[in-house]
């Protein structure tokens, strides 16, 4: 494990900072409105848009990786970002839709970089553990982004909120320069980068019958999850009335239970119980505390609807790290990038129908509650689908 603190580190904090990127917007939603025109149903838009954008860099990262590097490459998603974050100072709706393709090419790079990264110095038996750790990033930056966003636009406005999350972006990318002599060492700068190297990456995916099963299952994770993180905040504020500091620490409870919980789904997945039965029971829990944000009503205490929202972070967002250290698992030998790139375009693809399908569903029903009960049954399907497939057999090496 010594071989990867520093690796870890390096990539938990890319993670951590890219989630604050890409969920500054969503959680500024309700201050951009007036100014903007940025609506509760343009967050869908917003999340659909920032995941088509990542979707065709996923597909090109092997070629990206082998011939600059997984850390450079990283680097330069993470600033492509941060410029792509700046986008909506403009104050209008068409450039904070620009901003999200932007942010989304940044975002692309990092997982399957980070996963390059920690399979080269992680033992097999510590990836479940170590690939949580590393995801747990995630949640850990919507925790400081639901805080620190709303406090900034109180004190300030959020112009200054934006600036701030994009100087976060470019200090993380100064910070990882470090390791890029040891990190980067395997890659061959004479790589070819070609439109081949994609379906490469798709043929990769259809010849390999266990990733398939966990594509298949990620999909309708990823898309339930991104519909929870992308409009709770808006529906905290618009149809209960919450302020945005109130909902923002809502957000906030969901994102470090997250944090926490990944971690420890982490170190249960194969260790005491089998990454299937992990993965899909995460689907049906996750299915029940949706239920229940559904339920929320002017009339529940705020410390019971954070505690929903904090069990609803640990099971909503807790299966990434036992997913992506499977696919490492499975992945042909010096092919996790490539892999990891082939898997993530659609588990990306389901990030972007998602918050389209939940915009559509409460723009037809005019109830948030109609579409979190519908995102529910999905969730649980696909839950359920998990624990009927064969388990992948987990490989001591």
């Amino acid at each position: 494990m010594r071989d990867v603190i520093w690796p870890l580190a390096g990539t938990l904090l890319l993670q951590t900072v890219t989630a604050m990127l890409f969920l500054c917007v969503p959680i500024l939603a309700p201050a951009l409105a007036a100014e903007a025109g940025f609506e509760a149903s343009s967050v869908g838009i917003f999340a659909s848009l920032v995941f088509a954008g990542a979707m065709p860099v996923s597909l090109m990262i092997g070629g990206l990786i082998d011939r600059f590097g997984a850390i450079r490459v990283m680097q330069v998603g993470m600033l492509a970002a941060c410029a792509g974050l700046l986008g909506p100072m403009a104050g209008t709706l068409a450039a904070v839709f620009i901003s999200a393709v932007v942010i989304g090419i940044g975002y692309g790079p990092n997982t399957p970089g980070a996963s390059h990264v920690l399979a080269r110095f992680t033992q097999p038996k510590d990836r479940p553990l170590v690939f949580s750790i590393k995801q747990s990033g995630a949640p850990l930056g919507g925790f400081i982004a639901g805080l620190l966003v709303p406090w900034i636009v109180l004190t300030y406005d959020w112009r200054t909120a934006l600036a701030v999350v994009a100087g976060l972006g470019l200090l993380s990318t100064l910070a990882v320069q470090p390791l890029r002599r040891r990190v980067d060492d395997d890659r061959r700068p004479g790589g070819r980068i070609s439109v081949r190297s994609s379906f490469t990456q798709l043929r990769l995916l259809a010849a390999n019958a266990d990733m398939k099963r966990l594509t298949a299952a990620s999909f309708t994770y990823a898309a339930i999850q991104m519909c929870v993180f992308s409009f709770l905040v808006v529906y905290l504020v618009d149809q209960l009335g919450y302020t945005l500091t109130a909902a923002g620490i809502a957000f906030s409870a969901m994102q470090i239970a997250g944090v926490v919980a990944r971690i420890g789904w982490g170190w249960l997945a194969d260790r005491i119980v089998p990454a299937r039965v992990v993965l899909g029971g995460l689907g049906l829990a996750s299915a029940s505390f949706v239920v229940l944000i559904a339920w929320f009503g002017a009339d529940w205490p705020f410390w019971a609807v954070a505690g929903v929202c904090a069990l609803a972070g640990a099971t909503v967002s807790g299966w990434n790290g036992v997913f992506l250290a499977e696919i490492a698992r499975v992945a042909p030998e010096g092919q996790v990038s490539a892999a990891t790139g082939g898997t993530i375009f659609f588990t990306y693809f389901g990030l972007v129908v998602g918050p389209s399908v939940f915009s559509g569903i409460v723009a037809l029903s005019d109830s948030f509650a109609v579409a979190f009960h519908v995102i529910a049954v999905a969730i649980a399907m696909a839950g359920l689908m998990v624990l009927r497939r064969r388990a992948v057999p987990s490989i001591r090496r």
